[in-house]
């Protein structure tokens, strides 16, 4: 009897957990988002990014500023074992968000491109943001 309800508890306990999978559902030349402080992975390349910071200087909306600014957004941007710490920028006053409002770059064979960084500063919204970059990689 014993035996039986520990067996009925081991089918339980291994059905309910969800599966995990080792497939990256990111693919080189789509766009992907990556959010501050989280790494992700392309799929069938050994990439990993961790987007590690920001440095916001864009002008925010509601305001009249002198210049329309930019922010930096740092990146490791690993390949195997060989890490390149990258910089791409976002340009300020650019609402456009099929690449135009930023930078792209070139590391161990790849070319990263900032297609946005959301989200744009605002007068209303001063607190911390949960960023997330809008980026692109394709092999060189």
């Amino acid at each position: 009897m014993k035996l039986l309800t520990l067996l009925s508890f081991c089918v339980i306990l291994f059905t309910a957990c969800p599966k995990v999978s080792d497939q990256s559902t990111n693919n080189l030349g789509e766009t992907i988002m990556v959010p501050i402080n989280q790494s992700i992975q392309i799929g069938g390349e050994k990439i990993n990014l961790l987007f590690t910071n920001v440095q916001e200087g864009r002008c925010p909306t509601g305001t009249n500023c002198i210049q329309a600014g930019k922010a930096k957004v740092s990146i490791d941007f690993a390949v195997g074992d060989a890490v390149s710490a990258i910089t791409l920028e976002a340009k300020g006053l650019c609402d456009d968000e099929s690449g135009k409002c930023g930078s792209t770059t070139n590391a161990q064979g790849y070319t990263i491109k900032l297609i946005y960084l959301y989200p744009y500063p605002s007068v209303e919204n001063n607190e911390k943001r949960d960023y997330q970059a809008k980026i692109m990689i394709t092999k060189k």
